[in-house]
């Protein structure tokens, strides 16, 4: 039992040795573990009392130094926070605004147009389209449509090709139609009306705009547009119709230092520029044959009171001349207002201007001097081929006196004019012969009122009676040239201007063939010959 019982004995001391090294190991590593600790803590102890050494003050900075760099580095992280959360909103805002301009220029690029702004008082058609009415109105729309979109193909940068054209014609279309009336272009002013409605009524986009009577109704409302639409970006050009009118110039100088507004603006040539419209630094574009490159040129008769031509004052145009109501009757008053030249001319020399605001005396022979052997016609037709010896120059003041010219026609005398008051008189379908004849009308003398197909019951004024006396003249008489009554109210030749232009021209006057006056009417000599009676033939 000894050996197992030293055996065991022996490996016991073997374990309790083994236990007791590897504490000692252990307690070693642990001293080396509080000696490491002392000695960093002697270091530092050094390093204070150096520090010390140096100063208190010096140590308080370098503490201040650390708090102060701590506080830089918080705001710079804090800022830095910031600077990112501005970033993000900042690519978002971006984004967003990128998009929206995105958007806003597909509208501005929608629907691009060429606006043509056209004074139409001045820039007129050519004679074909208005002589056609309403067809040539639809004609000449499509033929500027076409020539506006040749042309803005070739010269306007950047022109898209869905571009519309825009026309906006301004005019005073009763003032326009009274020219080319005048001027034989149009046998009858409504032919120019019916000319506007086709040509608005030709194209969606075009308007031609009757803009009344006035000075400057087309040239205030065209300025404007003009302002409106300069810098549009949806207008990518403006042709601006005004060759004939330096007055637009004080419009267009405002804009000659604007590289954008003369980019933009191009002038339209009809007749030729005037001479401060032509100086002007903006591009220049011309349709021959859609407009006439000259002024409408009208000769005679003219408004004496405003000295523009007057309008057509026709009174009861759908009534026969000869019919009973216009039938001239004895004993009537004098007649009125006729387009008599200035000065006349007897062998050569001149005669008396005749005033156009007063009545001239009558000065002529009378119809029934016994010494003319009969009419002052019969005796001028008897003896027309006979040289002229002299005649008796003597004025009278006599009211039975009437002129004529050296055919023996009869001539009418000068009244004053007013168009509005004419105009005014005429819508009132007055009876001439109840008011201005010395025996008034016979239907209602015969209280037959209801025969005459004019009013008997206006209240007229000595001044209304005077234009109404205008209104009556543009009924022709009768009897013609041949009248001798001194006193007929009737028209004894057309009192309208002759034509200018157009298949009346030189013979024609303004209302074409729907005169009333026969064509032995037109044309007169009306140079009034100023004799009272013939003393001698040969």
């Amino acid at each position: 039992m000894a050996p197992t019982a030293n055996g065991s004995a022996n490996g016991n001391t073997s374990d309790t040795a083994t236990v007791v090294g590897a504490q000692n190991e252990s307690d070693v590593t642990a001293f080396w573990s509080r000696y490491e600790h002392v000695k960093y803590g002697d270091m530092m102890k050094n390093v204070l009392i150096e520090i010390q050494a140096i100063g208190a003050d010096t140590l308080q900075d370098v503490i201040t130094r650390y708090e102060n760099l701590q506080r830089e580095h918080k705001e710079y992280v804090q800022q830095h926070h910031a600077e990112r959360e501005y970033t993000k909103t900042f690519l978002e805002r971006e984004e967003y605004l990128q998009g929206s301009l995105a958007r806003m220029q597909r509208i501005m690029n929608r629907d691009p147009y060429i606006l043509v702004l056209i004074d139409g008082d001045g820039m007129i058609f050519n004679n074909a389209y208005l002589s056609q009415g309403e067809a040539g109105g639809k004609q000449a729309a499509s033929v500027l449509h076409n020539a506006i979109t040749d042309w803005a193909t070739e010269k306007v940068v950047e022109y898209p090709a869905d571009s519309k054209v825009v026309v906006r014609i301004y005019a005073n279309l009763r003032g326009l139609a009274d020219a080319c009336t005048r001027a034989g272009i149009v046998d009858h002013p409504a032919k120019v009306l019916e000319f506007a409605r086709g040509f608005t009524s030709g194209k969606t986009l075009f308007d031609f705009t009757d803009v009344g009577a006035g000075k400057d109704r087309a040239d205030g409302k065209i300025s404007e547009t003009f302002k409106i639409y300069v810098y549009n970006y949806h207008c990518r050009q403006i042709v601006f119709g005004c060759s004939h009118d330096n007055g637009y110039a004080r419009l267009l100088e405002q804009h000659m230092s604007d590289e954008e507004a003369l980019s933009r603006v191009t002038l339209l040539e009809g007749t030729p520029f005037e001479k401060e419209l032509a100086i002007l630094p903006f591009q220049k574009a011309k349709f021959p044959g859609i407009f006439r490159d000259n002024k409408i040129g009208i000769q005679g008769q003219t408004d004496l009171l405003t000295g523009q031509p007057p309008s057509r004052v026709d009174s009861g145009r759908s009534m026969n001349a000869n019919s009973a109501a216009f039938t001239p009757r004895t004993g009537t008053p004098a007649s009125v207002y006729s387009p008599y030249s200035t000065a006349a001319t007897l062998g050569g020399q001149p005669m008396a201007v005749r005033s156009p605001h007063v009545r001239n005396q009558s000065i002529a022979s009378s119809a029934n001097d016994s010494d003319t052997g009969g009419s002052w016609a019969t005796v001028t037709k008897k003896n027309a081929h006979q040289p002229f010896t002299g005649v008796l120059r003597t004025t009278t003041n006599s009211q039975d006196a009437v002129m004529r010219n050296r055919k023996g026609q009869r001539l009418d005398t000068n009244l004053e004019y007013n168009r509005e008051e004419v105009q005014r008189i005429k819508k009132m379908k007055a009876c001439n012969q109840h008011y201005l004849g010395v025996n008034g009308c016979c239907h209602y003398n015969a209280k037959k009122e209801d025969k005459c197909p004019h009013d008997h019951r206006i209240n007229f004024s000595a001044t209304d009676k005077k234009w109404l006396r205008v209104v009556a003249r543009e009924t022709p008489c009768k009897k013609g040239h041949e009248c001798d009554d001194p006193k007929c109210i009737y028209g004894h030749h057309c009192p309208f201007p002759v034509a200018t232009e157009g298949s009346m021209r030189g013979v024609g006057c303004l209302n074409g063939n729907d005169c009333r006056f026969p064509s032995s009417m037109h044309g007169m000599d009306l140079a009034p010959f100023k004799t009272t009676r013939v003393t001698g033939w040969l």
